[in-house]
């Protein structure tokens, strides 16, 4: 295949002989001649030889969507046509198919089309040229159309097949991409499948389903879409034809013509040499757990899907949640819901792309549903499902993923999870400011990481657990106090260390139904208590007593949305001495069951697998 220039498809107004040494001097290897009838084969072939460019190909000379007769005109300019351009040596025609009708239903569409171009088709047969058929992506050109019709690979090989044996795909990086198409999709086809290629690249930061086609950006500008795949997938299926940039820039139409075309052409070429990224391996590591035993196994690795990426896991935290099925009966698999690495594949997403770091949203969201679409993607309840965090590689949606500095490292940036999200969470709720008194009960990784945003906030904070482990650690990251809860004392030692008043601002992250209900008997006037652990049981309430009569407000709060983000980077970059005793232990990947053994022992704070590593692992 070569790179091929067609001026009137960046946007520049220039003839195709003039634009011929421009073409050259910009890296293009050919050119699209416009076929006309009086064009002289013999003089284009010198002119191309001269400037060393191969001819590419041209449009369809005629609308064959317009009336009978009008088609009929066209079909017979294509008679004489068709002769010269195959003489010339440029044996390609193409156009394009829209993706929707306000008159016909689908099959009847589908047959109009084959009536209409299975004649032309027939005129390039027998000139030895070929056919290509543009399928139009966006879901954005099908908003609101009466009836939807051809707008992926799939559906136009079928019509391909339809008109004729010489009838290919014009393959359009960008409608491909707003298709949702893959590599794979490109793989699967031969070469005499593909006819024509247009090259572009997709602005960043919208998503694939709100991508207008009209506004597009040069070749490799974004990385949005995966050109250097899409071209390597051409190049193994043999395919050997023009590469035409189509980017629809405005900029372009307002630079002198020679400037243009060196701009396409640069961006084309990096692009061009630009070696595809290695394909994704196809095991991974994954842990086990059930029975107080953790292992690995082998499993397929994720690949992405819509606006999913496929994430290199350098960091995955345990939960207290795993804790069930490590000691309950049976088998779980790949069970982590937290973790830190580097995005290596994805599919059609404009906010992410290879290469960033980031950190996983403990949750997924379909982010179209209510819930997704104000904000609060942590109650979606069109849920997809979550690949899982123990393992090398996990799947998840774009949305769900908060890219990170380079300055901050895995390890810390995975604690953006359980480990500090519902905390976030709690604190925000809570309105605590710098003079606040806040008691923070149980402190498991949960509540030391709310012991760490409370202190480093400037709250006074209390700190409550039976583990002598745990309420030193909290003294050491920040709390002024740490009690042990079920100490007869505890009690009475809480109202002395808040003035008598009792507790004005409280989280519970011990799920214990003894410690909540402390909280409650304990809160003063207008306190609030945010509850964080989880708790499926019940615990006595009283409407009058507790809430009523002292203007009491209770809180679930269960995990920060991802817009918070940037505010937990942000501490994590301040507060990093805090941060980093939040991680008691790190283990690599063979050493599962010790890392299991060691959170649930109690003596530790938050626990890191490190999926990339093995043998003896010192803490973040």
């Amino acid at each position: 295949m070569y790179r091929c220039l067609n001026a009137r498809a960046i946007g520049v107004s220039i003839g195709w002989e003039e634009s011929l040494a421009l073409a050259k001097e910009s890296g293009f290897e050919g050119i699209d001649v416009p076929v006309v009838p009086d064009l002289d084969p013999k003089r284009c072939r010198e002119l191309l030889k001269r400037h060393g460019l191969k001819p590419g190909g041209a449009a369809l000379p005629f609308d064959f969507r317009s009336d009978q007769e009008a088609c009929r005109k066209g079909l017979a300019s294509l008679e004489k046509i068709a002769p010269l351009s195959a003489q010339l040596g440029q044996n390609r025609f193409f156009t394009w198919i829209w993706p929707y009708s306000e008159e016909k239903p689908m099959k009847e569409n589908f047959r109009f089309h084959v009536e209409r171009l299975a004649p032309a088709a027939k005129i390039l047969a027998a000139n030895g040229c070929l056919l290509g058929l543009e399928f139009i992506g966006p879901k954005t050109m099908r908003d609101g159309r009466r009836y939807g019709f051809i707008r992926t690979m799939e559906q136009m090989l079928d019509l391909c097949e339809a008109i004729g044996p010489n009838t290919g795909l014009l393959l359009d990086a960008w409608h491909w991409h707003t298709s949702l198409g893959s590599v794979e999709d490109i793989l699967a086809l031969s070469p005499s499948q593909v006819v024509y290629v247009h090259i572009n690249d997709a602005p960043a930061g919208i998503p694939v389903e709100q991508q207008i086609d009209t506004v597009r950006c040069l070749p490799g500008e974004t990385g949005v879409i995966d050109l250097p795949r899409f071209l390597d997938a051409l190049r193994r299926i043999g395919y050997d034809g023009p590469v035409v940039p189509e980017p629809f820039v405005k900029e372009l139409a307002a630079m002198p013509p020679a400037e243009a075309i060196a701009r396409v052409g640069d961006s084309l070429l990096r692009c061009w040499s630009r070696p595809a990224r290695p394909a994704l391996l196809k095991t991974m590591k994954a842990v086990a757990t059930g029975g107080s035993k953790a292992w690995l196994v082998d499993l397929p690795v994720p690949r992405p899907q819509g606006s999913e990426v496929v994430i290199k896991l350098h960091a995955s935290p345990i939960c207290g949640s795993n804790l069930g099925g490590f000691i309950g009966d049976g088998e779980r698999v790949n069970t982590g819901h937290e973790g830190a690495g580097e995005v290596v594949a994805v599919a059609h997403s404009s906010l992410l792309k290879v290469g960033d770091r980031v950190a996983v949203g403990v949750l997924n969201g379909c982010g179209s549903c209510p819930e997704c679409m104000r904000g609060d993607g942590i109650f979606c309840q069109s849920r997809p499902k979550v690949h899982g965090c123990f393992a090398q590689f996990t799947r998840v949606t774009d949305t769900f993923c908060t890219k990170i500095p380079d300055t901050l490292s895995y390890e810390r940036a995975s604690l953006m999870g359980c480990g500090l999200g519902p905390a976030y969470e709690a604190i925000t709720r809570l309105g605590l400011r710098v003079y606040d008194t806040v008691v923070i009960g149980g402190q498991g990784p949960v509540g030391l990481g709310a012991t760490a945003l409370a202190s480093a906030s400037g709250a006074r904070v209390i700190a409550l657990d039976p583990e002598p482990y745990r309420r030193e650690l909290a003294r050491k990251i920040g709390a002024e106090a740490a009690l042990d809860p079920t100490d007869s004392r505890c009690k009475e030692s809480l109202l002395a260390l808040t003035g008598r008043r009792g507790i004005s601002r409280a989280i519970d992250c011990s799920g214990k139904a003894d410690t909540q209900r402390m909280l409650i008997d304990l809160a003063d006037i207008r306190a609030i208590v945010a509850f964080v652990g989880e708790n499926s049981g019940t615990i006595p309430v009283s409407p009058s007593k507790d809430m009523i009569r002292k203007g009491l407000t209770l809180i679930g709060c269960w995990h920060m949305n991802q817009q918070d983000a940037p505010d937990l980077i942000s501490f994590l970059e301040r507060f990093g001495s805090k941060a980093d005793l939040l991680v008691s232990h790190a283990f690599g990947f063979d050493q599962v069951q010790e890392a299991f053994d060691t959170f649930a022992s109690r003596r530790s704070a938050k626990v890191l697998l490190l999926p990339w590593k093995w043998g003896g692992v010192p803490a973040a």
